[in-house]
């Protein structure tokens, strides 16, 4: 029924917050990622602006081929320039590749055996929770080459498993409202993206760049 409940999200539009938080090391800061947006998911394009905490902000928009994006740090900017989407993979585990909210989507729909965790209320939403483990194929889906390794010894250090975890949000009317994708090994390195979703069904307009001066660039990760 979980499953059922992201594909339904999946075959709409909404407005999305992603909020990643990242932290390797005991005693430091977390690193913060905020993307604001507007996703089609069914024409797989979307509109998207993220900040990296107070230091840089981008905006970005999204195609079925390629992802755009301009922005940059402070007085340092950039002019729209553009990658492959296909060529946009997971660099930092739970970390959307260019913020792509229909990643997170397609993780929580890789995972089975959810539990109901009880009830509460989202964006104004009346919902219901549910949890399950995150599947391993799902926490390295569509990950690059090295960070692939990463994850792969990290399992074997952790005896084959890697304690990460799926939880979704299910409103009255049978549609995954709230994602929430989470991974904690004490002393190591933790990461949790959050992903709300409202106004389902509204209509996303999507403006692509003008091809003029627009380049191509190899930086867009997740």
């Amino acid at each position: 029924m979980v499953r059922a409940a992201v594909q339904e999200t999946r075959g709409s539009s909404a407005r999305t917050v992603m909020k990643t938080e990242m932290g390797t090391t005991p005693g430091e800061p977390m690193y913060t990622i905020t993307a604001k947006g507007a996703h089609d998911f069914a024409r797989n394009s979307g509109n998207v602006t993220a900040k990296v905490g107070d230091v840089a902000e981008f905006e970005q928009v999204l195609t079925n081929d390629r992802i755009y994006i301009r922005g940059g740090t402070g007085t340092e900017t950039m002019p729209w320039s553009y990658t492959d989407r296909a060529d946009a993979k997971v660099q930092h585990v739970l970390r959307s590749p260019g913020n792509d909210a229909a990643h997170i989507l397609q993780q929580a729909s890789m995972s089975s055996g959810y539990d109901r965790f009880g009830t509460e209320t989202v964006a104004g939403t009346a919902t219901t929770r549910y949890s399950a483990p995150l599947s391993y194929k799902a926490l390295v889906f569509n990950m690059a080459k090295e960070a692939r390794g990463k994850s792969d010894q990290l399992r074997d250090m952790m005896g084959g498993e890697i304690p990460a975890t799926a939880d979704v949000w299910v409103d009255k009317r049978k549609r995954a409202v709230q994602i929430r994708l989470s991974l904690e090994i004490p002393g190591s390195v933790s990461s949790t993206t959050t992903l709300t979703l409202t106004d389902l069904g509204l209509a996303v307009k999507v403006t692509v760049p003008t091809a003029e001066g627009v380049e191509e660039s190899d930086a867009i990760s997740g």
